[in-house]
């Protein structure tokens, strides 16, 4: 009968603990991103979506009024989030120097 040795045992652990610490940290955690007076450079669409290019990042809108709304050349406060190998898209939009903003008092 063939023995396991522990070196197999610890081994076979170690490898199954990185790899699920690499699926919980690329695919369980959502990641987000706040931008203070962020310039919008460039927008685009194409078949795959709607796209604004910001600090050199292209971001992902998916809701295309936020999309036709957003203006080139002008600044805002933009939230993005993005997890594992999904493109960052922006969830909250924000003009810059703006006093009335979410949370903002009268």
């Amino acid at each position: 009968m063939l023995k396991t040795h522990p070196f197999n045992w610890v081994a076979t652990i170690i490898i199954v603990l990185i790899v699920g610490v690499y699926v919980v940290t690329n695919y369980g955690m959502i990641r987000s991103e706040h931008l203070e007076e962020a310039t919008v450079t460039e927008k685009h669409h194409g078949e795959d979506g709607y796209y604004v290019m910001v600090d050199d990042q292209k971001l992902h809108v998916k809701d295309t009024s936020t999309w036709m709304l957003l203006e080139a050349d002008e600044t805002y406060n933009l939230t993005y989030e993005w997890y594992g190998m999904k493109k960052p898209y922006i969830t909250e939009v924000n003009q810059a120097h703006d006093d009335d903003q979410i949370g903002g008092g009268h």
